[in-house]
């Protein structure tokens, strides 16, 4: 897993359970959101992440669709030193 993807990976399994964005990602992390869409779409083919659209009312009162990203069973029990050792 490279470094960036194990940050993104980090970082969900720490905020487990709260709603993030890709911009939330990125910002907490200091990287561009690039490099978060492309680790959580590595993250969501092997299964360990899930991307669900959720509605959200903006301060305006507007309703808006958003894409939250959250770990799975399966990500949450993934150790990715574990796949370092087997290689």
């Amino acid at each position: 897993m490279k470094e960036s993807s194990r940050n993104v990976f980090n970082y969900l399994k720490t905020n487990y359970g709260t709603p993030l964005t890709n911009n939330d990602i990125a910002t907490a992390l200091g990287v561009s959101g690039s490099t978060v869409v492309g680790s959580v779409q590595g993250l969501v083919r092997k299964g360990y992440a899930v991307r669900t659209d959720d509605e959200v009312t903006g301060q305006d009162g507007k309703v808006v669709k958003v894409k939250h990203i959250s770990l799975t069973e399966a990500g949450l029990e993934f150790d990715p030193d574990a796949e370092t050792e087997a290689k």
